[in-house]
C-alpha cells in the first residue's frame, strides 16, 4: 500500500540536451508504493523524466531525491541511488550469448555478492513469478519478444529493488504479446513496489496506476486519479490527446 514517505522527489529539475530544453520546473512526489503512469505525445520529456531518476541522464538543475539520497546531477557516482531502482525498457537488453538464468544472476552475485545457488534459487523464484520457469536454460533469441521483456522484468527484480521504472515496456512488441507483460506488471504492481511507467496503454493506467501524470512540451501539465484523469480532464491539451489516444 502506499504510504506518506517519499521514494523520488523532483525539485525544480530543468534539463537540456545542447539547445532543446526537454525537462521544464518538472516537480513531482512519488510515495513509497505509489504506481504513476506518465503519458503524453512523444516528444514531450516522459522518458527523460524517468531516465533522470536512475541517472541514465543527468538533469542540469534542481534536485532529484531517491529514498533520502541525491542524485547527483554531474552523474559520475549514481551507484548507491541506481542500485535501488530497477529499469525496464522499450527493448529488452538481455545479453544475447547467455541463458535466461545466466541473464537473471549475473547481477545479483557481482552487485549484491550472492552465492551462486543464492542466485539460481532467486531466479527460479522470479521466472516462476513472471510465468517464464520452463524457458530457464533458453537464449534470449529463443524466446518471443514477450518472454523476453519478462525475463528483463525478473532481472530487474533480482536486484530487489526498492523502485521499479519502466519505459514504454510494450512498445516494441507484437500486439498479441502486448496483453502477457501488462498482466506481469498489473501482479506487480498489487505486490505493493513503488512504480513509475511511461506507457500509452490506457487500460493498463486504468487498472494499475494511483496517479496518472500527463506530460506535454517539457511540462507536467495535469496530474490526477485515473478516475479523474480520464472522466475530467482539467486541461484543453488533455482532453485532446485523451481524445486521440482512446480513438485507437
Amino acid at each position: 500500500m502506499v504510504n506518506t514517505s517519499l521514494a523520488v522527489e523532483f525539485k525544480n529539475v530543468d534539463k537540456w540536451f545542447d539547445d532543446f530544453h526537454v525537462l521544464k520546473n518538472i516537480d513531482l512526489k512519488v510515495l513509497t508504493g505509489e504506481k504513476i503512469v506518465i503519458c503524453g505525445p512523444s516528444g514531450s520529456g516522459k522518458s527523460t523524466l524517468v531516465r533522470c531518476i536512475n541517472s541514465l541522464e543527468q538533469h542540469n538543475s534542481g534536485n532529484i531525491i531517491v529514498h533520502g539520497k541525491e542524485v547527483n546531477k554531474n552523474q559520475t557516482k549514481g551507484t548507491e541511488v541506481s542500485s535501488e531502482v530497477g529499469m525496464v525498457f522499450q527493448q529488452f537488453n538481455l545479453f544475447p550469448h547467455l541463458t535466461v538464468k545466466e541473464n537473471l544472476i549475473l547481477g545479483p552475485m557481482k552487485a549484491r555478492g550472492l552465492t551462486k545457488k543464492e542466485a539460481d534459487d532467486r531466479a527460479m523464484r522470479l521466472l516462476e513469478r513472471v510465468k517464464i520457469p520452463e524457458q530457464v536454460n533458453k537464449y534470449p533469441n529463443q524466446l518471443s519478444g514477450g518472454q523476453q521483456q519478462r525475463v528483463a522484468i525478473a532481472r530487474s527484480l533480482c536486484m530487489e529493488p526498492k523502485i521499479m521504472l519502466f519505459d514504454e515496456p510494450t512498445s516494441a512488441l507484437d500486439p498479441e504479446m502486448i496483453a502477457e507483460v501488462l498482466d506481469v506488471i498489473i501482479d506487480l504492481a498489487q505486490e505493493g513496489i513503488t512504480m513509475v511507467v511511461v506507457t500509452h496503454e490506457m487500460g493498463f493506467a486504468k487498472k494499475a496506476a494511483d496517479r496518472m501524470i500527463f506530460m506535454d512540451e517539457g511540462r507536467i501539465v495535469e496530474t490526477g486519479t485515473p478516475d479523474d484523469f480520464f472522466n475530467n480532464p482539467q486541461t484543453e491539451r488533455c482532453k485532446l490527446f485523451l481524445k486521440q489516444i482512446l480513438q485507437h
